[in-house]
């Protein structure tokens, strides 16, 4: 089983919707298009949430990984790996997706904290602009 995990977004609807309408940037739009066709099942990363399901109602935040309002980042990795464990069978994962800026690396584990499964970054070190291209290209094809 392939799981992807998308990266949430600053720009967000100014009222509650499902997970995958309330994220609004076009880097957002094409990585879900991305992960919903190259995967199984597919979550998204929130700083504030952890591990979210697209369908998922959320009331707009903001909230940056890596800040004191946030927590330690380790420990929101190991959430969002404990989440992830509780919402699909974890052992059937053989590769995890990551479409997210470099600041949610954690969440597919770190030498001290390892996963079990092999990760995937496509766009590891890509700027914006790179990932963009990236997607657009791959969803073209």
């Amino acid at each position: 089983m392939r799981v992807a995990l998308v990266g949430c977004a600053s720009q967000k609807l100014k009222r509650e919707a499902p997970a995958r309408e309330l994220y609004i940037s076009t880097l957002f739009k094409k990585a879900s298009a991305y992960a919903e066709r190259e995967a199984d099942h597919w979550f998204i990363l929130s700083a504030k949430h952890g591990l979210v399901h697209p369908d998922q109602m959320l009331e707009p935040y903001n909230m940056k990984l890596g800040t004191k309002e946030a927590g330690p980042i380790h420990a929101w990795g190991k959430r969002v790996r404990f989440q992830l464990n509780e919402w699909v069978d974890a052992p059937a994962i053989e590769e995890l997706l990551l479409l997210a800026g470099s600041q949610y690396d954690v969440a597919g584990g770190t030498p001290s904290d390892p996963v079990p499964w092999t990760v995937v970054d496509p766009m590891k070190g890509m700027m914006i602009g790179q990932r963009l291209q990236f997607l657009t290209n791959a969803l073209n094809n």
